[in-house]
């Protein structure tokens, strides 16, 4: 009687250290995880402040701030989605009201996901960005993933896919869209990291634009019923 009451405290005894030695190799793993975003994140930054020549207004290369500013601008939400929408009211050909509504529902869909995505992960701007953005709401506090790199990238795809054949023109979307990328971490805006995945969420959403794309037929229905209550 003895004898089993041993071997079971012994089962009992092994399983419980099996579960213990389980939970440690849990805990470990989770930690190991930890330390190496930890790791990551540390040398994002220590990068970032490098690249960010033209975030502080006393540097030598704060000439080139201006410029930056201006290409921030250029990829802000606003003109785009006002500039859109005068697109969509003045023009009269089917194929240009077909682009120009399909786009606006790109950059519609850009600001859902970005907005997701940094309340989401809520990650701060780098400590040396100074606060002087072109008509910020409160979710621009948060940095990843860069919003302006995401529209960039999309934009980007949405001309040179959809609608560029010429190379001169392509060229010059291409460089745009990386310029204005490059430019967010050069002015302190972002962190490295920020808009490497900012640029590849962009890419992301012109395939989310493909498989959503709205057809030219709709596209004119929903123009001529909007004209229709417009002169009444």
């Amino acid at each position: 009687m003895s004898t089993s009451r041993i071997r079971t405290k012994g089962k009992d005894s092994g399983k419980a250290n099996g579960h213990i030695g389980g939970k440690s190799k849990k805990r470990k793993s989770a930690n190991d995880s930890s330390s190496f975003l930890a790791t990551i994140l540390q040398l994002d930054e220590k990068y970032t402040s490098i690249c960010a020549i033209c975030a502080n207004k006393d540097s030598p290369l704060s000439l080139l701030r201006p410029v930056m500013k201006l290409l921030e601008i250029s990829c802000h939400g606003i003109p785009w989605l006002t500039g859109t929408v005068l697109l969509i009211l003045s023009v009269h050909l089917a194929h240009h009201v077909e682009m120009s509504v399909n786009l606006l529902f790109g950059l519609i869909l850009d600001l859902i996901v970005i907005g997701i995505l940094k309340v989401a992960f809520r990650r701060s701007r780098p400590k040396h960005n100074e606060m002087d953005m072109f008509a910020t709401v409160s979710i621009d506090n948060y940095s990843f993933p860069s919003g302006h790199a995401s529209r960039a990238g999309m934009l980007a795809c949405f001309f040179l896919i959809e609608y560029l054949s010429c190379p001169t023109k392509e060229l010059l979307i291409l460089a745009w869209s990386f310029t204005v990328t490059i430019s967010r971490v050069v002015l302190g805006r972002h962190h490295l990291i920020d808009v490497v995945c900012g640029y590849g969420v962009g890419i992301l959403e012109y395939l989310m634009l493909v498989y959503l794309w709205i057809p030219q037929k709709t596209c004119m229905s929903w123009l001529e019923l909007y004209f229709s209550h417009f002169h009444l």
